[in-house]
């Protein structure tokens, strides 16, 4: 027979309820989830959703097949996202035995959560390096055959000692018990499965700038404002680029006809190369107010008429980490463009503040699957801590 084996990893670093004085910076256990199919969102929020990955690092297979009774070493890492660079662990198990070790468990401990069960939480916030935040613990399988999805909480928080900035994203993975449970497969005609999902594709902010990225912008511009609460805003402007194609920057829209989608991330750098902000767009194939967040600019890739210029995206709630609008435009040399807008309290805090005292300032937007666009602006118009203009 098969059961499910379900771990649940929530992420909370400085955590502190918005309606009591207690907080979890020494770790939290699963009883402690008000809303446990909320996670770490029932009282996080405000800050940049981030990408989070799962894994095993010492299994066999694209699908993990662990032997029953064996033990495994399992490793989450939490991608930093602009101010949110500090991360916590907590993972629980229904079956098995969840024990700390690892290479990466230092700062973890056991905690007895839901059923009297041990799970694994952190000792205080633990920060990033290299742009994310690393976690290692075990597990050892339970005797008999199964069929375990483990799925983990990450949560980036910016240590502010409240629960604002803050965000948390759900990944999943399966792993096979035994030799007589089939392996998952994929669905006649669809993509393969992949053992790491949330957000698929994963995109991200490096903690320096990549200097692979593509340049020969002959124009930009950029600028923050967040002197009201609520009535921030942020305009990056990409003019007069290099050669490029519609999907030298990936393909949002191809969720619709049973692909992934390309996500986007938006990364903006101080004169020292440190990441200031991140936003993240992950929207392929979703509806803003009942319409396609995403269309083509002309054609679709994919059109028989030939391919269009580029994308566009709009989403009036900037539910994605305050991005209004996104705006691809390829051609040829000269006649490139790239124009991202944003505004509202879900942008990232506090951009003016981090570049308040650069001489510099670098945007990147990086595609999940695509090509890496850059600009560097030194000309700066104003600076202080609540607006930041160049050009």
């Amino acid at each position: 027979m098969i059961r499910p084996l379900s771990i649940v990893c929530a992420i909370v670093a400085a955590v502190t309820w918005a309606s009591a004085a207690a907080g979890f910076s020494g770790g939290i256990a699963t009883t402690s989830f008000p809303v446990p199919m909320q996670g770490c969102n029932f009282c996080h929020g405000g800050g940049s959703t981030p990408a989070a990955t799962l894994e095993c690092v010492d299994c066999a297979g694209g699908f993990p097949i662990v032997e029953p009774l064996s033990t495994h070493e399992f490793r989450l890492t939490v991608f930093e996202i602009g101010l949110q660079d500090n991360a916590g662990l907590n993972a629980s198990a229904e079956l098995g035995t969840l024990a700390t070790g690892g290479t990466f468990a230092a700062g973890t401990t056991t905690i007895t959560g839901t059923g009297g069960r041990a799970e694994i939480t952190h000792t205080s916030p633990k920060p990033a390096a290299g742009g994310m935040t690393r976690f290692s613990f075990l597990w050892t399988a339970p005797a008999g055959d199964v069929v375990a999805t483990l799925g983990a909480w990450g949560n980036a928080v910016d240590g502010n000692s409240s629960t604002a900035g803050d965000a948390a994203t759900r990944v999943t993975l399966d792993v096979t018990v035994g030799e007589n449970v089939p392996t998952p497969t994929a669905t006649p005609g669809g993509p393969t499965p992949t053992p790491t999902v949330s957000p698929t594709p994963a995109v991200g902010c490096p903690a320096t700038v990549d200097a692979g990225c593509a340049t020969g912008f002959a124009k930009g511009s950029f600028f923050a404002k967040a002197s009201s609460p609520g009535r921030e805003r942020l305009v990056v402007r990409m003019l007069q680029g290099p050669a490029l194609a519609q999907t030298d920057l990936g393909n949002p829209l191809d969720a619709s006809d049973g692909g992934t989608g390309t996500a986007y991330a938006l990364c903006v750098y101080d004169d020292a190369s440190a990441l200031a902000a991140g936003l993240v767009v992950d929207r392929a194939g979703d509806l803003c107010r009942g319409k396609a967040c995403w269309r083509a600019i002309g054609h679709a890739p994919n059109d028989p008429r030939g391919p269009g210029k580029g994308y566009r995206y709009r989403d009036r709630d900037a539910a994605a980490d305050g991005v209004v609008t996104l705006v691809y435009r390829g051609g040829t040399a000269g006649r490139s463009q790239l124009v991202v807008t944003g505004k509202g309290a879900s942008l990232p805090a506090g951009i003016p503040a981090a570049l308040a005292s650069t001489s510099s300032v670098t945007a990147q937007l990086r595609s999940s699957d695509g090509l890496c666009l850059s600009i560097d602006l030194d000309d700066i118009q104003t600076h202080d801590a609540t607006t930041f203009k160049a050009r």
